[in-house]
């Protein structure tokens, strides 16, 4: 690779500007060059001239630097990248983050102009604004990304968004915005329990939520075949989440008498972090369960043609060596392919993740316990095994975390009045034996 010629040129106005100039190659044993004039300072020209002297050694041909936007780039990023990458409900946390905290903020700022202090100083802030780290993490890993993407591209010649740190061992200016994992006292449960008794529609989600940890897309998605009644066991097989669609005409809207504002449609995809995943069931949930699948089959006898029906567009997968599809829509739409759910309701009905909206609507309202959520059960059932001596490799197995620290760092934030009774019998059993 030759070298980037830099020259000063004057213009008919005086002004002076800087042309970038390099060799490609020849046409009929002749020199060609590549130049560009019209830099305001040397330095640009050169910075310049080596983004196209790079791209051009790379693809063969000269790509000039972009001029654009960060945010017109994460708008080609998402559209030419991501969209060919990613499952649908990634992409839309995506969207989601770029446009509420990276556009905003740095969205304006030229592509090539962006240097890693900018980076940083964008995450320092958002950690003192009292973002979650979650969500700080996150769009580290959208910057990251994107600018690998540019730099692969040959937009940059670097990239800045390398060592990137989320400013952990600081306090935050502001409280952290973070949801706290909200652990759900017995008496509580009893009430939740009192209010969606078994038959209601709520009441088998909660159950299996209650005594397996299962996250709101894992407990969704489960079929009859992820139960071994014989062995006590569940497996995690995959989560069922929504595609959205596009949106409805108002001509489609008039034909639904405006029930539905898309022709979305739920599909399956991987359990979150490929946490394909076997557990242990309880005597409790395994008597709920054969109760409600002796229940089910009885109704579709009794429904018989009327009995609603579920297929998968595609196989089902029931282990993480299946060849599994990023999505896998399922409709009322025949195929091969049979889904019988667990959550149904009598007449064969599918009890779709959107019902929580309302149990939990109640649950804050009439039984005045605002902090719950589905996720709650989640973490109940991570707090009562923490209180009753399991371990935490045993907790992290069990619900599917990615890692240890995950497992550790939400199960000891949790100080419940069993931890501190089981703790000071531990404290009384340990020094006993010490002379007073």
């Amino acid at each position: 690779m030759g070298d980037v010629l830099i020259k000063a040129r004057t213009r008919n106005s005086g002004k002076v500007v800087y042309e970038y100039r390099f060799e490609v190659a020849s046409i009929d044993g002749k020199r060609q060059w590549k130049t560009k004039s019209g830099f305001a300072t040397k330095r640009e020209a050169r910075e310049a001239g080596k983004i196209a002297q790079q791209a051009y050694e790379h693809v063969g041909q000269a790509v000039e630097p972009s001029d654009m936007s960060y945010a017109d780039f994460l708008d080609m990023w998402l559209e030419k990248d991501c969209k060919l990458t990613c499952k649908s409900s990634t992409l839309v946390g995506y969207e989601k983050k770029i446009r509420l905290y990276i556009k905003p903020e740095i969205g304006s700022y030229k592509l090539k102009t962006i240097t890693k202090d900018t980076l940083q100083d964008f995450i320092t802030k958002m950690y003192d604004e009292g973002y979650s780290i979650n969500t700080v993490n996150s769009v580290k890993g959208l910057l990251t990304k994107s600018f690998t993407y540019a730099l692969d591209r040959h937009y940059i010649i670097s990239t800045p968004a390398i060592n990137l740190v989320v400013p952990t061992k600081k306090q935050p200016k502001k409280a952290t915005r973070s949801k706290k994992h909200v652990y759900i006292p017995q008496e509580v449960m009893q009430k939740i329990f009192e209010r969606f008794p078994e038959g209601s529609s709520a009441y088998i989600p909660i159950m299996i939520g209650y005594h397996t940890g299962l996250r709101l897309g894992e407990i969704y998605g489960l079929v009859w075949e992820d139960i071994d009644f014989e062995n006590k066991t569940l497996s995690v097989n995959r989560q069922v989440q929504w595609e959205a669609g596009e949106t409805r005409s108002e001509e489609e809207k008039k034909k639904t008498n405006g029930t539905s504002k898309s022709n979305g449609y739920w599909y399956f995809s991987k359990p979150k972090y490929n946490s394909f995943r076997t557990i242990e069931l309880d005597e409790a949930i395994l008597k709920t369960l054969k109760k409600e699948r002796d229940k089910q089959l009885k109704a579709r006898e009794y429904f018989d043609k009327y009995y609603n029906r579920y297929y998968s567009e595609n196989k089902m997968t029931y282990a993480k060596t299946d060849d599994i599809l990023p999505m896998n829509k399922v409709s009322q739409e025949k195929s091969p392919y049979e889904v019988d759910f667990i959550c149904r309701r009598e007449d064969g009905s599918y009890i779709s993740a959107r019902t929580t909206q309302h149990t939990s609507s109640i649950i804050h309202k009439q039984l005045h316990f605002p902090q719950y959520d589905t996720h709650s059960l989640r973490h109940t059932h991570g707090t009562i095994l923490y209180e009753n001596g399991a371990s935490f490799m045993y907790i992290k197995e069990r619900l599917g975390h990615k890692n240890l620290q995950t497992t550790i760092e939400i199960y000891t934030n949790h100080y419940t009045d069993t931890i501190n009774k089981n703790g000071n019998i531990v404290l009384n059993n340990a020094f006993s034996k010490e002379n007073v």
